[in-house]
């Protein structure tokens, strides 16, 4: 039977619109597979919340530099749970983020309810757990140590902290041993278990995070009786924070002994405080008055803006143009010419509008600049001194290089100023990284921030899904039988 010239028309231009159709549908399809495939990662958060702090992606990096493979097994909450899916829901994003930013690191998110035959054979028995494996080390987080409950009543939530918590494991598994580093204690010094402001309990904190523990030292008490005082052989490190009263000359020279030995030794003088020996003895000295600076953190007049000098310490907050805020500060100064055994780095100083003020009067409530009474500038806020074993220095022969950062005020790294200098944490956990000769780990240190996550339901995933593989192609074959009809019926 002949077709009429109408008909054939009609079926010509349908079969047009059904051919469009389907090519249109089979490209949103191809188009959704490689999406899913090759994901663009784009995090739109004001504070980067759902990305990778700079200091995980760090220790990442030198995972992957060691070559060596690192299993991460993440158990599921429990089914039912209120807060079951958030807590499935972050940890398999820091999967998924641990995943792309590391070569070595393999992640499975493993369902406990259904898989226990896994959680059995890693000696797993509750919900929520993570395990990072690498050889024979391993490193176990419980549900508590990946989330917490914050605020009261109706402002109660929970909080992801996970990637904190596989930042701290990632810290053991590059380096086995617990460094510990001793505060001394017992002249007034800012104590690492006081979580007051003036207290040092966010520090020790975020050194816990490099598997550095900060322990006090009281070098009377915690000693026998009958034996002079000495820093313990397992001290990676030693900081003075500020002593109000002077130490005795027991506990000098067992300081002394400890540098003679190689030891690193971190030291916060204030103003007119008493200032330990072994600084006149490495050429250190504290001047009188205090820093200023034209240019201060407002509305202090006392914490003049740093500027950052070239130090492996500093490099990351100098290329960020994160300022370290300290306040009232003291001015030191270092031989010159420094001894051959000795080499000394400015870190921190004022401007070239500093200078160091001895009194006199102010304008406006601030310090003037008055050359017959002030020290010119710029101010050493801050100096790292390389100790070189010699016969005539204070290193043994030898021994390790001692390393020593003196800073001229011991607030900075308190509880209180950590919170106000945006600076202050990097530029703390650094000091200690550079003292225990962690220089491949220095980087921007972040502070834990409030998670802004886009919380979705299974429900409202499936319906995104099907909207985009199906509603939206469907609507597209609508419009074509639509044109396919109307050109039918003319």
């Amino acid at each position: 039977m002949k077709l009429s010239a109408q008909l054939q028309r009609r079926l010509s231009h349908g079969g047009n619109a059904t051919v469009v159709t389907l090519l249109v549908i089979a490209l949103v399809v191809m188009i959704y597979g490689v999406a899913d495939r090759h994901r663009l990662r784009l995090d739109v958060s004001s504070d980067r919340s759902n990305t990778l702090l700079e200091d995980t992606r760090k220790k990442l990096s030198l995972l992957d530099g060691e070559g060596i493979e690192v299993r991460v097994t993440a158990f599921t909450a429990q089914q039912g749970k209120k807060d079951s899916y958030f807590k499935n829901r972050a940890l398999k994003d820091l999967l998924q983020e641990i995943d792309h930013h590391s070569a070595v690191v393999a992640t499975q998110l493993v369902d406990f309810d259904r898989e226990r035959l896994t959680a059995e054979a890693l000696g797993v028995s509750d919900y929520g757990h993570l395990v990072v494996q690498r050889g024979d080390d391993r490193v176990d987080l419980k549900d508590r140590d990946l989330f917490r409950r914050t605020g009261k009543g109706a402002a109660r939530k929970l909080e992801f902290l996970g990637e904190t918590a596989f930042a701290r494991a990632a810290s053991q598994l590059i380096d086995k041993r617990k460094k510990r580093v001793y505060a001394l204690r017992g002249h007034g010094e800012a104590n690492p278990e006081n979580r007051d402001p003036d207290g040092l309990s966010e520090l020790a904190r975020m050194l816990d995070q490099e598997n550095y523990e900060l322990e006090p030292l009281d070098l009377f008490r915690d000693r026998d009786s009958d034996e002079a005082p000495v820093i313990p052989p397992d001290a990676s490190a030693v900081l003075l924070a500020g002593s109000v009263a002077a130490l005795t000359p027991p506990e000098e020279d067992a300081l002394v002994a400890y540098v003679a030995r190689g030891g690193a030794l971190m030291i916060w003088v204030d103003p007119r405080r008493p200032v330990p020996t072994i600084l006149d003895r490495m050429g250190v000295t504290v001047r009188s008055g205090i820093v200023a600076d034209k240019l201060v953190v407002f509305p202090y007049p006392d914490r003049p803006v740093p500027r950052y000098r070239s130090h492996e310490i500093t490099k990351d907050l100098a290329d960020r143009s994160l300022v370290t805020v300290l306040s009232h500060i003291a001015p030191l100064m270092a031989d010159d010419p420094a001894p051959n055994w000795a080499r000394y780095r400015s870190v921190l100083e004022t401007s070239r509008n500093g200078w160091i003020e001895r009194g006199g009067p102010q304008e406006g409530g601030q310090p003037l600049y008055q050359p017959d009474i002030d020290g010119e500038g710029p101010a050493v806020m801050a100096y790292a001194v390389e100790l070189q074993p010699d016969d005539e220095g204070l290193v043994k022969p030898g021994k390790r290089v001692s390393r020593v950062l003196v800073v001229g005020d011991s607030a900075w790294a308190t509880n209180g100023l950590l919170a106000e200098g945006p600076g202050n944490a990097t530029f703390a956990v650094n000091a200690f990284r550079w003292l225990l000769w962690d220089d491949a780990r220095l980087s921007i240190v972040g502070q834990p921030t409030r998670v802004r996550r886009l919380a979705l339901t299974e429900r409202d995933q499936t319906v995104i899904r099907w909207t985009v593989l199906g509603l939206l192609p469907l609507l597209i074959l609508l419009c074509g039988m639509t044109v396919w009809a109307g050109r039918r019926g003319r």
